[in-house]
């Protein structure tokens, strides 16, 4: 089968390539693609060439050229020997880079499936595998249901922040961001109230709108290492603070002291992987991979987890580049890109 696809063949410069993927062998399921979706976070650091695993010499899958993506919707066309539970026709949910076909191996981290609901919506499917690393915040904290929540950044991972932690019964659900356009894609998702950064203290805003003085939950959602002492101070006496935006680099001017271990602060980590791991089974109840990623296409499919204001561009891939320069440099216009193939 011909496949398209997008390779970062260097910092700001990809290329479209043809390439010709064969059957499916033993153990294999060729899948057509319908959409992928773009997670700004990780392919903006491969893109300007910062992302940390790139330099990483242990870590040989992740150098240039690189093949960006790793959340698509598609089809099944073909399944090799071996595959059970999976037909040709089949609409799936998977860990796909930009291209418009994928040779998948199961049972590896990219040769994972999930099988779409009924009547789902490709272009929205597709965004599910992102949404995982923003839903970790509502997966660490444990009970949700009617404790306060502020998502400090509001791009694409703490959207779902956001509305997961709306799904999961939080209120009320404060969203805190600089651009305009975000905070009203948080509002049309359903948040209680959104906070802007300039107009004034941003702590004195949050316990404004709160009545008391921080929130139970705080997500930094940001992946800015300096925007952690905030994360910390929006928090409550005995507050939560989940990192799921990947803080790349080192925070500065932390005060371990009066701003956590005083204050009783448990501070965690979220990064949407550790449903791989058997460990977080113990760390956070009975949720692993495929749990999370079948509750997110069921919520998604049924509407419950609502995407309102979140894709504000639907792509082709050639139009890649545009896409990467405007989720840099033009955030009042750019915040969910979705491909469609």
């Amino acid at each position: 089968m011909r496949a398209v696809q997008a390779v970062i063949v260097e910092p700001y410069r990809f290329e479209v390539r043809e390439v010709e993927l064969p059957p499916p062998g033993e153990n294999q399921v060729l899948v057509a693609t319908e959409a992928s979706a773009i997670s700004a976070g990780t392919e903006l650091a491969v893109w300007t060439g910062t992302h940390q695993w790139l330099h990483d010499p242990t870590l040989p899958e992740w150098k240039f050229p690189f093949r960006p993506g790793y959340s698509a919707a598609g089809r099944i066309v073909a399944v090799g020997q071996g595959v059970e539970g999976w037909k040709p026709g089949d609409r799936v949910s998977y860990p796909g880079n930009h291209a418009s076909a994928e040779l998948l191996t199961l049972g590896h981290e990219r040769g994972r499936l999930w099988r779409l609901p009924e009547g789902a919506v490709a272009e929205q499917a597709a965004l599910a595998c992102i949404a995982r690393y923003g839903m970790g915040a509502a997966i660490r904290v444990g009970i949700t249901l009617g404790r306060s929540a502020a998502v400090l950044g509001l791009g694409i991972i703490g959207q779902f922040a956001l509305r997961c932690l709306l799904a999961a019964g939080a209120y009320p659900v404060v969203g805190i961001d600089s651009v305009a356009m975000r905070r009203r894609a948080a509002q049309a998702a359903g948040a209680h109230h959104v906070i802007d950064p300039a107009a004034g203290d941003v702590r004195g805003q949050l316990n404004s709108v709160l009545r008391r003085r921080g929130a139970e939950i705080v997500a930094d959602a940001t992946g800015v290492p300096e925007a952690v002492p905030l994360a910390l101070a929006l928090a409550c006496d005995g507050g939560q603070v989940v990192i799921v935006g990947s803080p790349r680099g080192k925070a500065r001017e932390v005060n371990f002291y009066d701003d956590l271990h005083r204050r009783y602060l448990e501070v965690t980590g979220a990064h949407g992987n550790m449903l791989f791991e058997p460990a977080h089974t113990r760390l956070a109840g009975a949720w692993d991979i495929d749990k999370a990623q079948t509750w997110l296409l069921a919520q998604i499919a049924a509407g419950r987890l609502n995407l309102a204001g979140l894709v504000t561009q639907t792509i082709g891939v050639t139009d890649l580049a545009t896409a990467y320069d405007g989720l840099m440099n033009r955030k009042e216009e750019y915040l969910g890109v979705v491909l469609r193939w």
